[in-house]
Parts: C-alpha cells; sequence; structure tokens
C-alpha cells in the first residue's frame, strides 16, 4: 500500500496538476497546440537527448543488453498490435497511433522518479532507466514519424523529413562529445541544462492544452485495448525476454518495470505535429496514466519477489 500510495502522490498528482493547468489555460486563452509542439521538438526534446548522451556513464555489457532487449520487445509487440489490427475494424488513420501508443512509453517523468523511488542511491537502476529514455525519446521522432506518414509521403520525403529532424543531429552530436570526452564549457551546458529542466513542464502543460481542445466521448473499447497492451501485455513479455535472456538483478527489474508504465506523451506530441489523431491518442496517454497507478503497482511487487 506504501508504494501505491508514493507512487500516486508522487508520481501521478503533479503529473495531472500539470496538465489540469494545461486545460484550465487552453479553455481561457485558446491557445494553438502547434507552437507549443514546435518549440519541443526543435529544442527541449533535442536538448534533452544530447544531454543524457553526453552524461551517460554505463558499462558495454549492460548497454548492449539493453538495446537487444528493448529491440526483441519491440519485435513482438509490433507483431502482436499488426495481427490484432488485421482482426479488428480499425480506422486506417488510428492504425499508426495504436502503434506508437503501444510501442513507445513514458519513461522518462513517470520512469526516472518511480526507478528512483523503487531503487534509491542505486546508480545501475538510474543508468539503465536513462538508456531506455533516450531509447524511448529518439525513437518516437524518427520511427514514430515514418508510421505516421508512411502511407502520405514517398520514400524519398520520409527520408528528407528524416534528416530533418533536429533530434537526428543531437544523438550524433551527443555520442561524438560522449565518445571524445571533449568538456563543454560552463556557458554552453548551463542553458542547456535550463532547457532539459523545462521539459517536462512544457511538454505537460502541451498535452493539458490539447487535452482542453478534444472531445471527451471516448471510444472504450478501443481505449481499453490499447492500455491492456500498453499495461498488461507489455510487461508480461518483457519478463519472458529477460528470463530468456538470463538477465537478473536490478536490470532485469528495471527493464520489467519501465516496460509496463503508461503510454508517452511524445506519443501526443507526434500526432499533433503531423495532424494525425491527436484527440485519440490524448485519450490514451490520460487513461493508461490513470490506470498505471494500479497495475504498476502489481508489477513492482511481483517483479521484487522474482528478482531480488
Amino acid at each position: 500500500m506504501s508504494i501505491f500510495l508514493h507512487i500516486l502522490y508522487s508520481n501521478i498528482l503533479p503529473l495531472f496538476i500539470l496538465v489540469g493547468i494545461g486545460i484550465i489555460l487552453q479553455k481561457k486563452y485558446h491557445f494553438d497546440v502547434k507552437i507549443f509542439s514546435k518549440l519541443l521538438f526543435s529544442i527541449y526534446i533535442p536538448v534533452l537527448v544530447f544531454i543524457e548522451l553526453y552524461r551517460i556513464n554505463i558499462s558495454f555489457s549492460v548497454l548492449s543488453d539493453i538495446i537487444l532487449f528493448i529491440l526483441i520487445l519491440y519485435s513482438i509487440l509490433t507483431f502482436i498490435v499488426f495481427i490484432n489490427i488485421k482482426m479488428r475494424k480499425i480506422e486506417p488513420k488510428k492504425i499508426p497511433t495504436i502503434f506508437n501508443s503501444v510501442l513507445f512509453y513514458n519513461s522518462g517523468n513517470y520512469g526516472i522518479p518511480l526507478i528512483l523511488l523503487v531503487f534509491p542511491g542505486n546508480s545501475l537502476a538510474f543508468s539503465t532507466q536513462v538508456i531506455i529514455v533516450l531509447v524511448q525519446t529518439l525513437l518516437p521522432f524518427t520511427l514514430g514519424m515514418l508510421t505516421i506518414n508512411s502511407k502520405k509521403k514517398s520514400k524519398q520525403e520520409l527520408c528528407i523529413e528524416l534528416l530533418n529532424l533536429p533530434v537526428v543531429y543531437a544523438v550524433l552530436l551527443g555520442l561524438a562529445f560522449h565518445l571524445t570526452g571533449i568538456p563543454l564549457p560552463q556557458p554552453i551546458i548551463q542553458p542547456l541544462d535550463y532547457i532539459v529542466d523545462g521539459f517536462i513542464a512544457l511538454a505537460l502543460l502541451t498535452l493539458g492544452i490539447q487535452l482542453g481542445n478534444i472531445n471527451w466521448k471516448f471510444n472504450v473499447g478501443q481505449i481499453f485495448y490499447v492500455n491492456g497492451m500498453r499495461l498488461i501485455l507489455s510487461p508480461l513479455i518483457a519478463f519472458f525476454i529477460v528470463y530468456s535472456m538470463d538477465l537478473s538483478g536490478v536490470v532485469a527489474q528495471v527493464l520489467i518495470i519501465s516496460s509496463a508504465v503508461p503510454t508517452a506523451l511524445n506519443v501526443v506530441l507526434l500526432e499533433i505535429e503531423y495532424d494525425n489523431e491527436p484527440e485519440f491518442s490524448s485519450q490514451i496517454v490520460l487513461s493508461s496514466t490513470i490506470f498505471s497507478v494500479f497495475t504498476m503497482t502489481g508489477v513492482i511487487y511481483y517483479v521484487q519477489v522474482l528478482f531480488s
């Protein structure tokens, strides 16, 4: 019960306060949500990725295990979502939204505080989660963008669009500075840190602003279907992957716990940016975050019993 209340008080409540402020502001001022989305896409997310890569500290063996785990998890989830979509009558425009909502999870502003709570003072747990955050930050704005635009644009246009994404160059620069060990001077690193510190607030306010525009008549069947795959199926698959890879200890626990967090806010930002299904994706993010209060408690309990 203490973990449940702590998750609710420390992770969920602050999130919903900022989202609620965004909703209130939108009802009063009627902002253009695309402006906020553009700020996040062009400045905040690339800077976050660059800084995390620049500062990352983890062994190559752990890094390779994490990346292999994520690739296997993504492949299995993609296959299952594909089969389910084929069996259901899903509107074509919602298909990429469903894919992205199941694959991309809120490993940053939900996952990191949660991991710090469950593994206080454990640097390996934190470093493992940071790697997951990097992958989960990068992929929605590369792979996610491709899934949304694959039916709208040619391969050449998609390649050009991919090369125009600031986050791609943030990855290259972050890796270059990290591998070469070139230190950034304080007048440069400090404003970048200011931007990183503001990311969560701006991202959650943007979600609230988007929610302020939506029709609150949820498609309950589709919402529960997506939430079930994200919050229940994903950690079950993660458990079997961890078991088959013979992973143990803290890394195994973090990988499973992280795979059970709700749909990423980045999915909404992506849908807003490319004008696909912002309302549907906002409903998924909101509902999966609410339901995760209950599902995460069970996942954390069983992971600690099995892998401690």
